[in-house]
């Protein structure tokens, strides 16, 4: 890894899965992808299904995370506390993911995709309806924590499910709108926010109601999309008892663990650095509309919208962008960009150049994180990309969870003309993580076009053999992947 294997503007320097499956180092001269109309009709319509139930879960994801930071106040008159003791249940939801993410990526990698996503979804949905009833200030802050598990576990599979699925040539363009679920789910929040929550007898419950119907919703849906390619039986796949399959998996787990955790040390620090990026950005922003810049909850709301349409442009443009620019320097340009455009965003006190403000800076945010979704399946062992790029991307959550709570402390503590001053708190955050988030990617390394669909999934006995020969160990030492039971004819 480094900045060396290059950023240049002629070329990209690309360590890939190549159509043979094998790892390759190569020069790629940049070339212009394809018009996005002739993409997207490269994606067969079971293609189409992946990915539209890989974007509804992500949607379902970002409206159940922004539906409490759209209620702080709300919440804060209801329990009778204080709106860092609201941001809490911010932080403990974010601390809880990687366990999500990790048992269900796990999961996902041993037996699909399908129905570890469909059960998450139906859990998430009972858990908006227990944040909605909760009588207690302790029952909220319980149920939100155990929702951040059920979270944890759908960036991983949603985005593997959409990224192996596709064609190579189609996966920045589709990478770019794929992220933007979490936009889409937070700009759904937000109109919900002003239409259902000023005018229903159920106040700000009713946030909830619909983020429950939602994700119960997908999860019946994926009932009916199949299960992801990689995990239907080919012909020539043997067939072993459960009990075989578990012990190659575990095989295949410690292998990829000796090879891989440089690279997963990396993607955590990586995503620590985008998560601290987005959550600067985003979830504060109603409450430093509204207690830093005097807007009501209406106008706040609205420019919060107006910013995620900018995030879905910006995340889809950047993506697209990706296969011809590579994924690096589409993430450095990105974080160039939202640099330039921070004095827009917090310096005005109107509310159109705000709005406008927040529809760049958020369309650099989400350029950058457009990338994401096929970085990290790029970046991931190819047979565990269920478990692999949901668990560094939720322990990078983990750690950037203190944000929200960071930046209240801060700025109530932070007065300025009678009003905690958000906007500065916000401003130095983002100055710093924009930084950070371009000097680390450029670190990184350059897997452009890899073909990680080529690779048998988890436990197979071919996985097995190619890593101990890239450790340099003989098949002699295959041990238990040598123990297959026979099942019918089949060994």
């Amino acid at each position: 890894m480094g900045v060396l294997q290059n950023l240049r503007l002629w070329e990209n320097n690309v360590t890939q899965i190549n159509e043979y499956g094998e790892k390759v180092t190569t020069k790629v001269p940049r070339r212009m992808p394809p018009n996005p109309w002739r993409i997207l009709r490269l994606l067969s319509a079971k293609s189409y299904g992946y990915f539209f139930i890989g974007i509804a879960a992500w949607t379902a994801d970002g409206y159940d995370f922004n539906s409490v930071n759209l209620v702080t106040t709300q919440l804060s008159a209801k329990y009778g506390a204080s709106l860092p003791q609201i941001t809490l249940s911010i932080t403990l939801t974010l601390l809880f993911r990687p366990l999500g993410a990790m048992l269900l990526g796990m999961a996902s990698d041993m037996w699909g995709r399908k129905w570890p996503l469909a059960i998450n979804m139906w859990i998430l949905a009972v858990l908006q309806i227990g944040t909605a009833y909760a009588n207690t200030y302790a029952a909220f802050i319980g149920v939100r924590a155990l929702f951040g598990i059920a979270m944890g576990g759908i960036w991983g599979l949603a985005a593997a499910m959409a990224m192996e699925n596709m064609p190579t040539e189609a996966r920045g363009l589709f990478s770019g709108i794929l992220q933007q679920g979490y936009s889409i789910g937070y700009l759904l929040a937000a109109v919900v926010n002003i239409t259902a929550v000023p005018n229903t007898s159920e106040g700000y419950k009713a946030i909830f109601h619909v983020g429950a119907g939602f994700s119960a919703l997908v999860g019946l849906i994926q009932i009916f999309v199949p299960e992801s390619n990689i995990f239907v039986d080919g012909g020539d796949e043997p067939r072993v008892s459960q009990a075989v399959r578990i012990r190659m998996f575990v095989k295949d787990l410690r292998l990829v663990c000796k090879q891989y955790w440089r690279m997963f040390l990396y993607c955590i620090l990586l995503c620590t650095a985008f998560n601290w990026m987005s959550h600067g950005a985003q979830d504060m922003y109603s409450t430093y509309m509204k207690l830093g810049k005097g807007f009501n909850n209406t106008d706040a709301s609205r420019a919060t919208i107006v910013g995620q349409v900018g995030a879905v442009v910006g995340g889809t443009i950047c993506g697209y962008y990706s296969q011809f620019l590579g994924r690096r320097l589409t993430v450095v340009l990105a974080c160039c960009f939202g640099l330039a455009i921070i004095p827009l965003w917090s310096l005005p006190t109107a509310w159109g150049p705000l709005a406008a403000g927040n529809f760049f800076l958020q369309s650099a945010v989400n350029g950058a994180w457009g990338v994401m979704p096929v970085l990290l399946n790029e970046y991931a062992p190819p047979q565990f990309r269920g478990a692999f790029p949901g668990t560094v991307y939720q322990i990078g959550n983990m750690i950037s969870a203190p944000a929200a709570e960071i930046q209240t402390h801060a700025a109530t503590a932070w007065i300025k003309d009678g009003r905690p001053n958000y906007g500065q708190v916000m401003t130095i955050t983002l100055c710093i993580v924009f930084g950070l988030v371009a000097v680390i990617t450029a670190c990184g390394q350059e897997r452009l076009g890899s073909h990680f669909e080529l690779v048998k999934r988890a436990g197979a006995e071919e996985n097995i053999v190619r890593e101990m020969a890239e450790m340099g160990m003989g098949k002699e030492d295959l041990g238990g992947a040598k123990h297959v039971e026979v099942v019918g004819d089949k060994v």
